[in-house]
Formats: structure tokens, sequence, C-alpha cells
């Protein structure tokens, strides 16, 4: 059994509000993994879940939107099953106390690859946010809405403190412009001054279906990628990796 809410949590953080609508889910030892990769190839990213109550599986998820309204319409506690041909998966059943939801299975090798993260394991900026912080995030990307760009730059406080800046808007010189800083920063050798330039709206959307999480950590490699990590305190593990754009 899971509740229906986990269920949800998990596809929605890397189902990201329709990015993500082919998938291939893998389970192993009780233990769910989701890999992911944008349609720009400018994020990749993994959702893991322990004592997920499968048996050892992987199937193919074609359509994200349509199993997100079949776990829709039941409640509380779901039970998890297949149905099989041969030794193939072809359904995915979920019930509950009321309804029985058929969920066709695709085939897995009609499903793309996933990307690996394969870029460097080392970090020259890393902090802790918190749900003050990803709320405010979310709300300086929700005041412009039209932008699409998020600037990290270098700055420093009014005592002279080394913060990160975030400008929401801020690729375009004479915009309307949001911006927010962060602190509290692990430096590795941040020797110079930086200018990154990331998705808006991939960041908000990251942000959104992980505001449940306990433990979130933000780092950033200033060659030009960001990585996002959280927890929830149901054991939900996400992962996102964001490569700069062209600013």
């Amino acid at each position: 059994m899971i509740p229906k809410l986990d269920l949800q949590s998990i596809i929605n953080k890397y189902y990201l509000n329709g990015l993500n609508e082919t998938v291939k889910w893998e389970i192993k030892d009780k233990t769910l993994t989701i890999k992911f990769t944008s349609p720009t190839r400018e994020m990749i990213g993994e959702v893991s879940c322990d004592n997920f109550k499968l048996e050892d599986s992987a199937i193919g998820i074609s359509n994200t939107t349509q199993l997100l309204k079949l776990i829709g319409i039941t409640s509380s506690e779901l039970l998890l099953s297949y149905v099989k041909n041969n030794k193939q998966f072809v359904k995915l059943i979920i019930s509950d106390t009321q309804f029985t939801v058929d969920y066709a299975l695709a085939d897995i090798l009609t499903i793309p690859k996933a990307g690996s993260y394969t870029g460097p394991d080392e970090f020259n900026l890393v902090t802790e946010l918190t749900e003050e912080h990803i709320t405010a995030l979310i709300k300086a990307k929700s005041a412009l809405p039209e932008s699409t760009i998020v600037i990290f730059q270098q700055s420093f406080s009014l005592d002279n403190d080394f913060q990160v800046e975030l400008v929401f808007g801020g690729d375009i010189e004479y915009a309307n412009k949001v911006s927010y800083c962060l602190t509290n920063f692990e430096q590795n050798n941040v020797s110079t001054d930086f200018r990154l330039g990331f998705s808006s709206e991939l960041l908000k959307e990251i942000l959104t279906v992980n505001r449940n999480s306990v433990k979130t950590k933000m780092s950033l490699n200033l060659e030009g990628l960001m990585k996002l990590e959280f927890l929830t305190s149901e054991g939900i593990k996400s992962t996102y990796y964001i490569v700069k754009k062209d600013i």
C-alpha cells in the first residue's frame, strides 16, 4: 500500500507540470527509481523512493498526464499490482476501497533513454534552501511570468558578506526585474566575479513540486551547472542537474 499523496508526489517530481510525459520506472529490491531528461536537454534528473512495494520490474510510462488523472479519482491508501502477458508487464493496476483503475503500460523499448550525469563532482558554491527561500523564489518568478531567465551573480551585503543575487528578468537590461539574495554559501575556489543564467521557468517548476522537502541543497559549478537536491519526510529523494543558458 502507498498513500495517494505520496504516489502523486513521486510522479509530479519528474512530470514537472507536463514537461516529462514519457519515462521508465525501475523497481529493484522495493526501491523505485525514475530517471528523466527534459525535452530541451538542459536538465536531467532522478527521483527515487524506498519501500515501494512492487516486484522487481522495469515498466514504460508513455502518458503521465493520463496516469495522474486516473490516480486523481482514487482516495487514501492505494494498492499497486501488475497484469502480465507471459513475462511482459502490460498493465499497472491501482485500486483503493472503491475504485480499480487499469493503466496500460508501454513497451520499455519505445521509451527514450534518459541521460546520466557525467559532469564534475565538485561545486564552487553550496547552500541549504529553507521553505522560506523556496516560497520567495517561486513568488519572484510568478511576479514576472513573461521572463524566462534568472541570473545568478556575485553580490555583497551592506556588511560586506558574500551572497548570491538571483535576478529574475536580469537578462534584459530595460525590463522589470525582481532580485533575491541567498547567503550562507560554502565556498570552494570562488576567486572571480560570475554571472550565470538559468531557466527561471524550470527552476520554478522544480521548486514548486518539491515544496514538501525537509532538506534542500543547491550547488553551483561556476562553469555553468546547478544541482538541486531534495528529500521529503516520506523518504522521496529527487535530484536535478540544470545547465546554464546563453545570455
